[in-house]
């Protein structure tokens, strides 16, 4: 089985209704199938939350329903040392806090595959950035 984690860009264009929507849903449509193991962390949900928040305040409570619908998305808790790691990847790769503690994430829990509209990413050593089209 296909794991991945989830960066909040492919959440957000869906809540958001972007242009790219329609393929992020034929994604989580096959991680709510599970077809393909997901994670995504608790500062994605946030972040996410955040955003909704500024963009139209209405959907915030859809956002946390959508996400709470899908048993099989494992949210990951930064820890501190999560924290601190993504710290020595600010440095190393030029990465904001956020996208750094994507990295740190996924390289504590073995998650190799990013799901993401992020070209930043391409340039992290173990890790592959993948758009929802291609899986």
């Amino acid at each position: 089985m296909e794991v991945v984690f989830i960066d909040a860009n492919i959440f957000l264009e869906i809540v958001l209704k972007d242009k790219r929507s329609d393929d992020c849903k034929k994604f989580l449509y096959r991680v709510l199938n599970e077809e393909i193991k997901a994670y995504t962390n608790d500062f994605i949900v946030y972040s996410c939350l955040l955003h909704v928040q500024r963009t139209d305040k209405s959907k915030m409570k859809d956002f946390i329903v959508f996400l709470n619908s899908f048993d099989m998305l494992e949210i990951i808790r930064c820890s501190f040392s999560d924290m601190i790691g993504a710290i020595g990847y600010i440095n190393t790769y030029n990465l904001d806090f956020d996208d750094a503690l994507v990295v740190s994430s996924m390289l504590k829990n073995s998650v190799g595959r990013l799901v993401s509209f992020d070209k930043h990413f391409d340039k992290v050593k173990g890790i592959e950035r993948v758009e929802p089209a291609v899986l």
